[in-house]
């Protein structure tokens, strides 16, 4: 076999190889494609307990699962948004005395009650307002009777 001929081969074994990949990725399912490197039996899972595979997360690049849908955070009145400082996607839904004056966190339906802004930590006993919705990471000082409290934040 002449040099031309070896090489005319070779030539044709590479096209057919990236035909067939280039046919496979055709072939390849919508979830497939999305889910590229990640856990195919975890994203079926997730998907089939009715959740939500986040593949866009920007810190949490090989995906997670994130509980429920758009659709069924929307359905009970929520925002499907990302939260806290890993952006996790989650339904935040809002309480119904969101900004309610109170002094203490058993007054309000989110069980916080947050310092004013601007408010001074000395002035005792003051009053603040009940938290808007139940984002695990809201910021803000928490008052307990009146007095401002250390607060933990969850990120």
């Amino acid at each position: 076999m002449t040099n031309t001929m070896q090489k005319a081969r070779r030539a044709c074994i590479w096209l057919a190889l990236a035909m067939a990949g280039a046919a496979l990725v055709a072939c390849s399912s919508p979830m497939e494609a999305s889910v590229a490197g990640a856990d195919r039996a975890a994203v079926q899972k997730c998907l089939a307990e009715g959740s939500t595979w986040d593949k866009d997360n920007v810190r949490i690049t090989e995906g997670y699962c994130a509980k429920g849908t758009p659709a069924q955070c929307v359905a009970v009145g929520g925002q499907w948004q990302r939260v806290c400082m890993m952006g996790t996607l989650a339904c935040v839904k809002p309480y119904a005395d969101a900004g309610k004056v109170c002094s203490d966190g058993s007054q309000c339906a989110g069980r916080r009650c947050l310092m004013a802004p601007g408010a001074s930590h000395h002035t005792v006993p003051q009053s603040g307002h009940c938290i808007a919705n139940d984002n695990p990471c809201y910021f803000g000082i928490n008052l307990q009777n009146g007095q401002p409290v250390p607060t933990a934040v969850a990120d």
